[in-house]
């Protein structure tokens, strides 16, 4: 299988892949684990078929074989993303080099024939009991992370897993350009052509033999020394240039941020693909449990600085306002079979393990029992009946093992 792309165009797709499979961890300690197996070459080839990604991973007893599934695409699907792909020159031009183009990552682009599978696309399984029952274990997740580094210079391992090759998407779009033209390109006002116009003309044109020549023109990874006393790591500057570069992005793309404290912004860090690695640290420094500081990334993820604190505690709410809530969930008919309770300043379901909590910025966010720990879910909401809906959805969703 053929068509990379070069390392700059592979790294939305690289980390698109590392955020989702983050996700799809759950905030599992595997999620390190298998971190260092990947460190410590653990993971043997990488084989990619329809649906499912697999190699043998080496641990100490023995050596185990997990796969993580994805859904293959559909023809149909595959060939609305070759109809979007058209309409943009870099894409168009990458795919006629037999190169993956970054757009395939970009949900914004793609819509939801981005290649990069969603966090609730990705499943598990190993041959270890762990990965019997379908959860993430430190196999799984070794395969995982060893996937992010494959990404970042072979993209299609997930294209092979949504059932298509590079050369195969190529030929899609061939087949679109093949009756069209560009039309005239118009001048701007002082009389220039846009360059992106130009270059989508250019990309029309039927293709010329040309004599293979080695790239000469890659570059090296960029190396930074470490500086002198009292600086910051160079590991820590490299994260905080693409933290503040990831921020940056966020902006440009009209992301509108919401207001962190301290503690919040921490855990904003720690919910970062790489910002587990940060743990020990941030228990010192906070004063959290590594629990508690686990909790507070998945609520994080599922709703901001808000959902953060709303899932290290409940925040203080008058009674008034449970009751008020309460009767709404009851009256929306959305309660069912259950009863809701207002205990510790929570709206909880003993019986189907359960549980609202007020958070800072008037949402309501929805919990589920998971032993004897209270776990963030997705679907916070304005509305508490459609918090406790969200709550009911995740709570079917997830096995009572979990």
């Amino acid at each position: 299988m053929t068509g990379s792309g070069s390392s700059r165009s592979m790294i939305p797709v690289a980390a698109a892949w590392k955020q989702n499979f983050h996700l799809a961890t759950d905030g599992s300690g595997a999620y390190t684990k298998g971190l260092n197996l990947q460190r410590n070459d653990a993971v043997g080839q990488i084989h990619a078929g329809p649906g499912r990604i697999a190699a043998a991973v080496a641990a100490k007893k023995g050596t185990h074989k997990p796969v993580l599934l994805v859904p293959e695409f559909s023809a149909d699907e595959w060939h609305a993303l070759a109809d979007r792909l058209a309409g943009i020159p870099q894409a168009v031009a990458d795919l006629l080099a037999n190169r993956v183009p970054a757009a395939v990552a970009d949900p914004a682009v793609a819509g939801r024939m981005a290649i990069v599978p969603a966090p609730e696309e990705i499943t598990f399984s190993c041959s270890c009991p762990t990965g019997h029952v379908g959860r993430v274990c430190d196999h799984s997740a070794a395969l995982g992370h060893a996937i992010a580094e494959r990404l970042t210079t072979h993209a299609s391992v997930l294209l092979a897993a949504r059932g298509m090759t590079t050369r195969a998407l190529s030929a899609l779009l061939r087949d679109r350009l093949a009756d069209t033209g560009p039309g005239s390109l118009p001048a701007e006002a002082d009389g220039t052509v846009r360059a992106d116009q130009l270059y989508s003309l250019a990309a029309h044109r039927a293709l010329q033999p040309v004599a293979v020549e080695p790239e000469l023109d890659t570059v090296a990874p960029l190396t930074m020394g470490e500086p002198p006393a009292p600086c910051p790591a160079a590991r820590d500057l490299e994260w905080m240039i693409n933290d503040a570069a990831a921020r940056a992005r966020a902006l440009l793309n009209g992301e509108a941020g919401q207001p962190h404290d301290a503690l919040a912004d921490t855990v904003r860090i720690l919910a970062t693909p790489d910002g587990v690695s940060r743990l020990p640290e941030a228990v010192r420094t906070t004063g959290h449990t590594e629990a508690t500081l686990r909790r507070m990334m998945v609520g994080y993820r599922h709703g901001g600085p808000a959902g953060a604190h709303a899932a290290s505690a409940p925040i203080p709410t008058p009674r008034a306002a449970l009751e008020e809530a309460r009767a709404a969930i009851q009256s929306s008919r959305a309660l069912g079979l259950g009863r809701l309770d207002i205990t510790d300043g929570s709206l909880t379901d003993d019986s189907l393990g359960i549980q609202l909590r007020p958070g800072p910025d008037g949402r309501w966010y929805p919990f589920t029992k998971a032993g004897d720990e209270w776990r963030p879910a997705p679907g916070c909401s304005d509305d508490p009946a459609r918090a406790y809906q969200a709550a009911r959805r995740a709570r079917a969703a997830r096995p009572a093992a979990r």
